[in-house]
């Protein structure tokens, strides 16, 4: 960011509301943000860190205040949340639990999770990718709830301790093996079920997941693909293609499902585009 840039947001930070254009804040702002981010090291930033919170914070109010008319600088609110959150796992997702069980999730999608339940009724919940259970468990005691269903988890590796609940069935294979497959359509049998993949996170492997379960699942249900916000969307840049290139993918050769946007509401979560609802 250049002296201009700097002396540019002062004089619109000192400026009442009426003698502002929001227009040319706007611009100043991804003007010199753009700058600051082809600079490296601390002494490239040093005193910079309080205009550009200034006029961040102004952009900010006259966002909330006008209702969502500045969209780039919202999306930049949530995703540096969503950043500080999910790099901070130590003490955000890698520390939550459910009933003392690690669940490696956004709390925000667990809640979506059970509107989903409650809405599509399902008699089955597949689960690719089962770690310590957390998820599994909580998804059981949803169940409990309600009065139905039964969640089979797949993961390639057991885990020691995982909860054992009557409404949990644990396979352990891949989630893509036919063998494996096979055992599922057996406990399927032509039941109403939700698919929420969270096992290998390479695009390669989601696509070929989708591919294998978006036909048992009935119009009106959900594929979950998980974890889309890697490789860059809006964290873990270097991840490498992953589940949110396996969704672009399977969206562009099946018109059966569509992102359902409305479980968007919470503004940040741990799977952006990949509530995928079937429609035909």
């Amino acid at each position: 960011m250049d002296a201009f840039a700097v002396g540019r947001f002062r004089t619109l930070a000192r400026r009442g509301e009426l003698g502002r254009d929001p227009g040319a804040v706007d611009a100043a702002t991804a003007y010199a943000f753009a700058q600051l981010a082809k600079r490296v090291g601390p002494d490239a930033v040093a005193g910079l860190e309080q205009p550009v919170l200034t006029v961040f914070g102004l952009l900010a109010d006259a966002n909330l205040a006008k209702g969502g008319e500045l969209p780039a600088v919202e999306r930049a609110i949530v995703d540096n949340f969503h950043r500080l959150y999910y790099h901070r796992l130590e003490q955000t997702w890698k520390q939550t639990y459910w009933r003392g069980v690690h669940v490696w999730k956004n709390p925000l999608d667990l809640w979506l999770y059970q509107e989903i339940l409650h809405d599509v009724a399902p008699e089955v919940i597949v689960e690719a990718g089962t770690k310590f259970g957390g998820s599994a468990y909580f998804l059981a005691n949803m169940c409990d709830l309600m009065g139905r269903g039964q969640i089979v988890t797949i993961d390639v590796t057991e885990q020691p301790n995982r909860p054992q609940h009557d409404r949990i069935t644990y396979l352990t294979g891949s989630s893509t093996d036919t063998a494996v497959i096979e055992k599922v359509d057996r406990i399927i049998d032509g039941k109403r079920i939700v698919v929420l993949l969270d096992s290998d996170h390479s695009a390669r492997h989601v696509l070929a997941e989708l591919r294998a379960w978006h036909d048992r699942v009935p119009v009106g249900s959900y594929v979950i693909v998980e974890d889309t916000n890697v490789h860059g969307h809006p964290v873990f840049p270097n991840h490498g293609p992953g589940p949110m290139e396996a969704v672009d993918s399977f969206l562009a050769e099946n018109d059966q499902f569509i992102i359902d946007e409305s479980m968007h509401k919470f503004f940040m979560t741990f799977n952006p585009r990949g509530f995928l609802k079937r429609i035909a």
